[in-house]
């Protein structure tokens, strides 16, 4: 049943499924009714005593959809002003600012406010449990019709250093069927594995950048004659799995390392229990910054939009202009 249930709930900003949803609810309610009185009017006798001794419940209504939110960002806000007036004060990110900040970006973030977007949205039909990564349990998730993770996943519990509460987490992820997460584990790996969909892409004729894939633990003398090899004035490493936020990269200058192999040999060292990496030529753009990014969105297996992401400025995101650059990436999205 999950699935005719999530094409037809899990988009609350579409107003028509909305609408339509209400609607067959109060159908489904009429028809109920119809049919308990009916029942009334027939029973009798034998019939009408069994009924009454078994004392079947007659459902009064469906009731809401309850949708689990699983929080917990410090930093992918929205801009102040768009949030929500109704914030709760114990979800808003307080340690937001300042050298000891926990994240960037001020109180208000996406994950909270998507839960609230479909309360507001339509409170007639929605529920929200909001709930941190270490509420996160199979009895609390079996309270909801489907649970969004977007921030308390298995691999933030192991970063964490809370094993336990990632085994917990991860055993829930792969019984998606019955826990009602999502995302379900399958994918989730496949994400986590950026080798994995990187090589995939390369196959199916998807630009990607240069890149030298290690599958079976870092060798940084191996690793350097690569990169000596790809003529690359500069490059990076970072661990292909299970990482984020800069964790495990190392990067400069090829001829720095040819001269002094003892900090990739450190780095070698320091990362026994990873097996996959990326190697790829360190590039930044014209003016000396990073690279941003033109995020495509889909709903339902449909384009819908894109938002530019600034690489540097953390506050600058909006919706890509139309042009040849968005309909390039568009198209670029839609084949990936």
């Amino acid at each position: 049943w999950l699935k005719p249930r999530t094409r037809a709930h899990t988009h609350p900003f579409s107003d028509r499924s909305s609408q339509k949803m209400a609607k067959a609810m109060k159908v489904a309610m009429k028809k109920a009714t119809a049919m308990k009185k009916k029942a009334v009017v027939k029973a009798s006798g034998a019939a009408a005593a069994i009924i009454t001794k078994k004392k079947v419940p007659v459902p009064k209504g469906l009731g809401k959809i309850r949708i689990g939110i699983i929080h917990g960002k410090v930093f992918d806000p929205v801009k102040v002003g768009t949030h929500d007036r109704n914030y709760p004060e114990k979800l808003k990110i307080k340690n937001n600012r300042g050298p000891t900040a926990a994240g960037w970006g001020g109180q208000y973030m996406a994950d909270v406010s998507t839960g609230l977007k479909i309360a507001r949205l339509q409170p007639d039909i929605f529920e929200i449990d909001f709930m941190k990564m270490d509420d996160v349990s199979p009895k609390r998730l079996a309270k909801n019709h489907l649970t969004f993770n977007f921030w308390g996943d298995m691999s933030i519990a192991i970063a964490d250093g809370k094993v336990a509460l990632g085994k917990t987490i991860m055993g829930i992820q792969k019984d998606c069927h019955n826990t009602r997460h999502y995302p379900e584990w399958n994918y989730y790996e496949w994400v986590l594995h950026k080798s994995r969909y990187m090589k995939q892409c390369i196959k199916a004729g998807i630009p990607m950048i240069p890149t030298i894939f290690v599958d079976n633990g870092f060798n940084a003398k191996a690793v350097l004659k690569q990169i000596q090899a790809s003529g690359w004035d500069k490059f990076l490493v970072k661990p292909a799995y299970l990482a984020f936020f800069g964790q495990g990269v190392i990067h400069g200058k090829t001829q720095d390392f040819v001269d002094n192999l003892e900090p990739f040999l450190q780095y070698e060292r320091d990362n026994t229990k990873q097996k996959e990496f990326l190697v790829q030529p360190y590039v930044l753009k014209p003016n000396g910054n990073v690279f941003d990014e033109i995020r495509n969105f889909f709903v339902d297996g449909e384009w819908k939009y894109s938002i530019y992401t600034d690489g540097t400025d953390y506050e600058g995101f909006y919706e890509q202009p139309a042009g040849a650059l968005k309909e390039a990436c568009k198209q670029l999205a839609i084949r990936t």
